[in-house]
């Protein structure tokens, strides 16, 4: 399967602005058979309400877009963008194609002052076999691996919308690799990871201050894990191509998680910052989503 990762200019705003920008990218790549966009490609990547305003009705648009485009060019698109159901709002991604839209996953952790969290699935079934979603931080999650470890996967999907220090990119590649990596190795199937490029706009809590304060920003670093596979070139600046194949895999080996973590982290920051900020968020949320104004 010819896949095709898009590393989204995250500074472009405006939904029917991005369909543009994006449908254009598609239209210059050479072939797909799939491509994948980043978290939250339709709005662009934004923690906190400020992208309420960009919030689709139960997907319809998103959905009826998306299959527009994979029929238009015979290709199969994943697409992440912001939901409204039912009074709440939240972080999804779909895969379509030609016939339509093949699933949606929902984003279990998603930033807590903007979208609704819960244990939502993690898994996709299209004409190419069961597809493993994990959106950003979700991929780190032990939650998302109990979701796929049973499952025969033909390939891993990790679409971010991820900040990190631009001073550091080794430390950032690193960290990338060694998540992506034990899903590669573990299923033997490949791994898409894509991320978008750009500034980080406001994110409220103290982790937000924090990263704000080192100059955090959206930095790329998009690659596919794939054994055997060959690279395609693209005249796409944005675009990082591969030819892999594709077949059900079961999981060969377990993931060793330290707690909840794939990645040991630090535990005073888990405790001193990210779990304060978290409840502090949901319950700023809870408070201000009823006093959201539907996009019309």
């Amino acid at each position: 399967m010819r896949i095709f990762a898009l590393e989204l200019n995250n500074d472009i705003k405006g939904v029917e602005q991005r369909k543009a920008y994006i449908e254009d990218l598609i239209r210059r790549l050479p072939q797909p058979e799939l491509v994948v966009l980043p978290e939250l490609a339709l709005c662009s990547y934004m923690a906190s309400r400020e992208i309420w305003q960009y919030a689709d009705d139960c997907g319809k648009n998103a959905a009826a877009w998306a299959a527009a485009i994979a029929k238009k060019y015979r290709t199969h698109l994943g697409v992440g963008y912001l939901d409204r159901e039912d009074g709440d709002y939240y972080n999804r991604y779909l895969i379509a194609g030609p016939d339509g839209v093949c699933g949606v996953v929902t984003k279990s952790e998603g930033e807590s002052a903007v979208f609704k969290r819960g244990r939502f699935g993690s898994v996709i079934e299209t004409p190419f076999g069961k597809v493993g979603v994990g959106i950003c931080y979700d991929s780190r999650r032990k939650h998302f691996y109990d979701n796929v470890k049973t499952e025969p996967l033909s390939l891993i999907l990790f679409p971010h919308g991820a900040p990190a220090d631009p001073t550091k990119p080794d430390r950032e590649r690193r960290e990338i690799d060694t998540r992506c990596l034990r899903y590669a190795n573990a299923f033997g199937v490949p791994v898409v990871y894509v991320n978008c490029k750009g500034a980080l706009e406001f994110m409220p809590g103290k982790m937000g201050r924090m990263m704000q304060k080192r100059g955090f920003r959206m930095n790329g670093m998009s690659k596919i894990y794939a054994a055997g596979a060959a690279a395609l070139s693209a005249d796409v600046p944005e675009a990082v191509g591969a030819d892999v194949s594709l077949s059900p895999q079961r999981l060969k080996q377990e993931i060793r998680f330290y707690g909840e973590d794939i990645l040991p982290g630090n535990r005073l920051f888990r405790h001193l910052i990210l779990q304060p900020d978290t409840k502090a968020g949901v319950a700023s949320y809870e408070k201000h989503k009823t006093d959201a104004v539907p996009n019309t």
